[in-house]
C-alpha cells in the first residue's frame, strides 16, 4: 500500500473503514467517471487498496504516536512520513492533493530518521474473513462502480429541493427544455435524486388525467417523449422504489404500466417479450397480461413462459384445430385466424369440385392440390396454435392501453375477457347464420373423394 493512494483519498492511513469510504465519496464529486475516467479508476483502486490495507493494518498504526528512534532530532513528529518512490497512482489526473500530515516536511528534512512506511510495519496476522477475503498483492483492482458509499450533503439535498420546485412545463415547451433539469439531477447522488424523480412523476400523473379526473390515453401519449428522455436517467421502468415509496398502491401500479407501456423493452427484461404479430412486426407482451389472457389456453401459457425464459417453446398439436380449424378459431375469437382458415378451406373445396368434373391424370392433380391445400391449412393452425393465441394476447394488451386501461384489475378483467372462449349463445348465432359456410368444405371434400373412388 503506497502512501499515494492515502494521499489521494486525502487520509492518514486508518483502521476506519468508514472513514475510507467517506473519503471516497467526496472525492467522487469531483472526479466523474463520464468526465475522468483514469482518474475516476485511481480513485478507485486507491480506495480499494485502503480498504485492504485497513484490514490488515494493527491498532496503533492509524493512530499518530511518537516513536523516539524515528522522531529523534526532530521535535513532535509522526510515526507514518512520504514513501521517496512514487506509486503508479501519483501520475493520474486527481483532484487537488490534500495538504500533507503535520510535520511531514520537517521529517523529510532531516537526513539522520529513516523514513518508515506502513507497509513495513509487521501486523499481527488477521483472522480470514470468508466474507471479505484479502486480494493477493498483485491481483488487478476489478473497476465497480460503487455508489453505495455515496453519502449527500446540504449541497445535494438543496439541489434537489430545487429540482423539485423548478421543474420545467415540458409539456408546453417540448421534451427538449426537460434535457437540463435531468443532467442535473443525472449528478445527485441516489436518494436526493429520488426527490427529484418523485416530483416528476407526481407532474405526469397529473398530466395523464384528463379535466374530469379520468386517465386518458391521448393524454399518456403526449408525454410519451418526455419519458423516454427521463428513463435511461431514473431507471424506468424496472426501477420502481419511488412508485412504491411516494404513491399508494394502486397509483404505483398504474404508474408502472403506463411506464411499460411507453417505454420500448430492453432486450433482457425478463418481465417483457417481444412477440412477432402480423401485421405490425412485434408488439410487447407483459407477464401479467400474458397470464390473464392466456387462463383459458394452459398449453400457450407454457409456450410464452418458455419464450420469457429463452427457450425453445415446448411442441403442441391441437387436435382440435387440426379437424376444425375455423371452427377453432372462431372459439376462440380469433377472427382475422377463422376468416384466413375459411379461405383455404374454400378454396381446396372448389379445386375439389374442379376434381371431379375432370378425368385422368388432371383430375388426380387437381384432388391432390386440393387434400395439400386442405391439409396445410388445417396443419398450420394446429401447429402454430400456440403462437396464435401469444399474438393475440400482445395486439389486446396494445388495445386496452390505447383505451387507456392501466388499473391492474380493471386491465386483467379486460385481457381475460378478451381470451375467454366463446359461449353456448354466440355459437348459436353463428351456427344458424352461417352453417353453410363452416360446414360447406367438408361436403366438397367428401363428394371429391367419393368420386375419385369410384372412378
Amino acid at each position: 500500500m503506497t502512501y499515494s493512494a492515502w494521499r489521494l483519498l486525502g487520509l492518514e492511513p486508518t483502521r476506519d473503514a468508514s472513514a475510507i469510504r467517506r473519503a471516497y465519496a467526496r472525492r467522487l464529486k469531483l472526479t466523474r467517471p463520464d468526465e475522468d475516467a483514469e482518474g475516476f479508476q485511481a480513485l478507485l483502486a486507491a480506495r480499494e487498496r485502503a480498504l485492504a490495507e485497513a484490514r490488515r493494518l494493527p491498532a496503533e498504526a492509524s493512530q499518530e504516536t511518537e516513536d523516539p528512534d524515528v522522531t529523534a532530532g526532530q521535535g513532535e513528529g509522526v510515526a507514518v512520513t512520504a514513501s521517496p518512490d512514487p506509486g503508479p497512482a501519483d501520475d493520474l489526473a486527481a483532484p487537488p492533493e490534500p495538504p500533507l500530515p503535520r510535520d511531514a516536511d520537517a521529517a523529510a528534512s532531516a537526513p539522520e530518521a529513516p523514513a518508515l512506511l506502513v507497509r513495513d510495519l509487521d501486523p499481527p496476522p488477521a483472522r480470514p474473513n470468508p466474507a471479505f477475503p484479502d486480494p493477493a498483492p498483485d491481483a488487478p483492482i476489478p473497476l465497480v462502480i460503487d455508489i453505495a458509499p455515496l453519502e449527500a450533503g446540504p449541497a445535494e439535498w438543496n439541489e434537489a429541493r430545487a429540482l423539485e420546485s423548478d421543474l420545467p412545463p415540458f409539456l408546453r415547451d417540448g421534451p427538449d427544455s426537460l434535457t437540463p433539469w435531468l443532467a442535473r439531477a443525472r449528478r445527485l447522488p441516489a436518494r436526493p435524486r429520488a426527490v427529484a424523480e418523485a416530483a416528476l412523476l407526481r407532474a405526469l400523473f397529473g398530466l395523464w388525467r384528463s379535466p374530469d379526473g379520468r386517465l386518458t390515453a391521448k393524454h399518456v401519449e403526449a408525454t410519451r417523449p418526455a419519458i423516454l428522455r427521463a428513463a435511461p436517467v431514473f431507471g424506468w421502468p424496472r426501477e420502481d422504489a419511488v412508485l412504491a415509496a411516494r404513491f399508494d398502491a394502486r397509483d404505483a401500479a398504474i404508474v408502472a404500466q403506463i411506464l411499460r407501456d411507453l417505454i420500448p423493452p430492453e432486450p433482457g427484461d425478463p418481465a417483457v417479450v417481444a412477440v412477432p404479430v402480423f401485421p405490425h412486426g412485434r408488439l410487447p407482451l407483459q407477464a401479467g397480461d400474458a397470464v390473464a389472457f392466456l387462463e383459458s389456453a394452459p398449453h400457450a401459457l407454457k409456450a410464452y413462459e418458455a419464450m420469457r425464459r429463452r427457450l425453445p417453446p415446448p411442441r403442441h398439436l391441437a387436435l382440435y384445430a387440426l379437424l376444425a380449424p375455423h371452427v377453432w378459431a372462431v372459439a376462440h375469437r380469433r377472427w382475422g385466424v377463422a376468416l384466413a382458415t375459411l379461405a383455404g378451406l374454400w378454396l381446396s373445396f372448389l379445386l375439389a369440385e374442379a376434381a371431379t368434373k375432370e378425368s385422368g391424370g388432371r383430375a388426380i392433380a387437381l384432388g391432390i392440390l386440393a387434400l395439400l391445400l386442405w391439409a396445410g391449412t388445417a396443419a398450420a393452425t394446429a401447429f402454430r396454435a400456440d403462437r396464435i393465441q401469444i399474438a393475440a394476447a400482445a395486439r389486446a394488451a396494445r388495445r386496452a392501453g390505447r383505451k387507456g386501461v392501466y388499473a391492474p384489475a380493471e386491465r386483467a378483467t379486460r385481457l381475460r375477457k378478451a381470451g375467454s372462449r366463446m359461449g353456448g349463445w354466440g355459437w348459436l348465432v353463428l351456427l344458424w347464420g352461417g352453417s353453410i359456410a363452416f360446414i360447406g368444405p367438408y361436403f366438397g371434400l367428401a363428394a371429391m373423394i367419393t368420386t375419385l373412388l369410384g372412378r
